[in-house]
């Protein structure tokens, strides 16, 4: 609307304009130079003509009613990091306390922490020998073991007596405990 150049020329300022018929400002009762103030719900906070000008306490009612948007919904969830997870609370961000054994200094009896996977915050408390990591010490830990000790890697877990390596001293020690 080309008689809007005096309104946004020479500043940053964006103007939206009713259709033909005004169908907006009918819908508002407004007439020309009614400055309408809404809160983040869409509630009228300030309904005045200002031809006369602004109103003395705009400044003050704009910043009052930014510092009420809330910064969340209520329930709203933020796991971005899932050791500080984040719920919103009455409009504000509540950090959730995340209890982890190992960092509570819960000591893991017969094993050892491993770290968590990606996008998970607590290690978990693995049993020496169990190199699947499936809960259980069986043969299936005894095929891993075997396959590591074949490939010459290292995993702390299948390092059942703690002497850096994993070997087979490791599968003997583990074959006597699923048997024992």
């Amino acid at each position: 609307m080309s008689f809007l150049g005096n309104w946004t020329s020479n500043n940053y300022a964006s103007v939206c304009a009713d259709a033909s018929g005004n169908p907006i400002w009918n819908t508002w009762g407004a007439n020309q130079r009614d400055l309408f103030v809404l809160d983040h719900e869409g509630n009228i906070e300030l309904y005045q003509n200002i031809t006369g000008g602004l109103p003395n306490n705009l400044e003050s009612l704009i910043i009052n009613l930014v510092d009420q948007i809330p910064e969340c919904a209520e329930g709203e969830i933020n796991n971005d990091n899932p050791c500080n997870p984040m719920e919103c609370v009455e409009g504000q961000w509540i950090e959730i306390i995340i209890d982890c054994a190992e960092q509570m200094g819960v000591p893991c009896e017969g094993g050892i922490y491993v770290g968590p996977p990606e996008g998970v915050c607590c290690s978990t408390c693995v049993q020496y020998g169990d190199t699947n990591g499936d809960g259980a010490l069986n043969v299936l830990d005894v095929v891993s073991m075997v396959s590591i000790v074949l490939d010459g890697t290292y995993n702390e877990v299948s390092d059942v007596n703690a002497d850096g390596a994993v070997n087979v001293l490791d599968i003997v020690t583990l074959v006597g405990w699923i048997l024992g």
